[in-house]
């Protein structure tokens, strides 16, 4: 079932029974990945779209002398893009960072009825804009944000994007990276997230334990990292796209 992807997409527009049903008789199989497999390598011939359903994974790439850099991180309800066949071979790898499960989608049937279904069709244009968002915001943090301020303000979002499919409990959540891919992430090697991560918890800011992340002050947190949530776009759909939407129907 694509409860995540649904959960997260009825967050900027509710979605109807009919196109929540519709949703999920687009799964043509799911797939189980262990902890750190290639689900796809960049440089492969792009194979159809799909959406995380259980685990974490991440997009990356290989630099010519080995490094990684970690460009985004996937959490249930993320997916892949529709217009991903439109290239000749993928541009950057993604793996898992736990076991993790995939549905992978019938992408024409998808594009074919998207318009039949305008909520749907609505909020996962919203879904694409929120990854670019992100996107734009990790390269104003590695670019501008002092390590210190890095690491914070990523394990803010983490919070915020795993909230939004229920996989946080009393601002607590499984942090479903290690300190190197932490590193990878933000541009520092794995001593410096290490050491920015003591940093928060002597701080009393975090509470880290087996990669059990608990947050005691949000607003203190956020604070620190300087974190304003409104690059994530989680304030809904405006009125006047909510006003609209039925008239498409």
């Amino acid at each position: 079932m694509l409860t995540p992807l649904i959960m997260k997409l009825e967050h900027f527009l509710p979605v109807p029974d009919q196109a929540k049903e519709w949703l999920n008789s687009l799964v043509l199989r799911y797939d189980d990945f262990p902890m750190h497999a290639d689900i796809i390598r960049e440089g492969d011939m792009p194979s159809g779209v799909f959406v995380v359903t259980g685990g974490h994974a991440c997009r990356y790439k290989i630099l010519p002398d080995g490094t990684r850099q970690i460009l985004d991180f996937m959490f249930p309800g993320d997916m892949t893009e529709l217009h991903s066949l439109l290239l000749r071979v993928t541009d950057h790898g993604i793996v898992t960072l736990g076991p993790t499960t995939i549905a992978r989608i019938d992408r024409g049937r998808l594009i074919a009825a998207m318009f039949d279904h305008p909520v749907v069709a609505v909020a996962l244009w919203w879904n694409a804009l929120h990854r670019e968002a992100i996107l734009r915001e990790r390269i104003t943090a590695i670019g501008r944000r002092s390590a210190y301020s890095r690491v914070a303000h990523l394990l803010c979002e983490i919070s915020e994007r795993l909230k939004l499919v229920g996989e946080t409990v009393d601002h607590s959540y499984r942090l479903p990276l290690s300190q190197a891919e932490l590193g990878d992430a933000l541009g520092m090697s794995e001593v410096y997230a290490n050491r920015m991560l003591r940093r928060l918890q002597d701080e009393g800011l975090i509470i880290a334990d087996h990669r059990m992340l608990r947050i005691p002050d949000v607003d203190a947190l956020k604070e620190a990292a300087g974190f304003d949530p409104r690059y994530l776009h989680l304030e809904g759909a405006p009125q006047a796209v909510r006003d609209a939407v039925p008239r498409w129907n």
